[in-house]
């Protein structure tokens, strides 16, 4: 066993980590794409029904809905919401109290409404980007924590079994909180700002009198932006909740201290140079600070500490346990994770 070894194991970790976000973020892509096509043809149908010469006025956008558009935006739209209500998610109920009692709509207050429910629906619903980010990082956590425990069990610091990771466990760490806000909010957060965005251009759009082209060209640099900034959370919540991981392995397995490992190219921020090779207590763990991430996007890992004696120590078991050294990773987790 040497330090080489950790190097080694961390850094593939990190990279499976990314992969398996990589692997949800196309699926997360697919339906902030999806729902940029669905909010795109909301304006058109809007330019299509109350555009003159390919603009729509800020004072028309204002108009309130004739008797007959209020009641079907009643009957149709917000039946659709009621519909989607029924999943029990909150942001839904808020979006439909708003409208529902109103007796008076403006054309442009039914527009962001719509939109408003397409967004909750895209953020919050059963297939959600949420729900496929909550789904991404357990994998990420579960699988960086057996793995680690099993280059640990190969290398003779672990011996025996395993305790398996319970729900109540993945329930705590999907809702720790270490950037300020758990992850749900952080991920809502985002959902608010992309809202306020949209309404914005909207309401830029009509004042300037724009034409459905310059119109929908803003909705797409704003919806852009929003995917954008959605890979980065996932990418900065992989890190943490891979280097989280990591981190409970080293405790479950009684080791005191880890290491920074930094990944250094071209890329690398100076606070990540900066950080390599410093070593800390485990007892002082702390993300931002102590511990990765250290800033969005962040690929910086950590590593177990060990002195020059406990490598010996733990070769010595290592030898006297030789067979988890030929076991497969199925082998050993069908064996001693319980």
């Amino acid at each position: 066993m040497s330090k080489k070894y950790w190097e080694s194991r961390s850094a593939q970790r990190e990279l499976e980590s990314q992969l398996i976000a990589s692997k949800y973020l196309a699926r997360m892509d697919e339906s902030l794409r999806e729902a940029q096509h669905d909010i795109l043809k909301q304006i058109e149908t809007f330019y299509a029904r109350y555009a003159a010469e390919n603009q729509v006025t800020l004072a028309e956008a204002r108009k309130y809905l004739t008797a007959k558009e209020l009641k079907d935006f009643k009957n149709i739209d917000l039946k659709r919401f009621r519909e989607m209500s029924m999943s029990g998610n909150p942001e839904y109920d808020r979006i439909l109290n708003a409208a529902s009692y109103r007796v008076r709509i403006s054309r442009l207050e039914a527009l962001n409404l719509t939109i408003e429910m397409r967004m909750a629906e895209l953020y919050g619903g059963s297939k959600g980007l949420q729900q496929y980010t909550y789904t991404g990082l357990a994998d990420i956590y579960q699988g960086s924590y057996y793995q680690t425990m099993f280059d640990m069990a190969k290398q003779g610091v672990v011996t025996g079994p395993v305790q398996a990771l319970t729900d109540k466990t993945m329930e705590e760490v999907l809702s720790y909180n270490w950037s300020g806000k758990e992850f749900s909010k952080r991920i809502w957060g985002h959902q608010e700002a992309t809202r306020k965005a949209i309404r914005k251009e909207l309401e830029r759009s009509f004042a300037a009198g724009r034409s459905i082209q310059k119109t929908t060209k803003a909705i797409m640099e704003v919806t852009d932006v929003a995917r954008s900034r959605v890979e980065a959370l996932v990418r900065t919540e992989a890190n943490f909740f891979h280097n989280a991981a990591s981190q409970k392995s080293y405790e479950d397995a009684g080791i005191d201290r880890y290491e920074i490992l930094a990944t250094l190219d071209s890329r690398t921020s100076d606070i990540c140079r900066k950080q390599d090779g410093k070593i800390y207590n485990e007892k002082d763990y702390k993300p931002g600070e102590s511990a990765p991430p250290f800033h969005v996007r962040c690929r910086t890992t950590t590593i177990p500490y060990f002195h020059e004696s406990e490598y010996m120590q733990y070769e010595k078991r290592q030898s006297t346990n030789g067979l988890i050294d030929s076991m497969t990773y199925k082998e050993w987790f069908d064996k001693y994770v319980k």
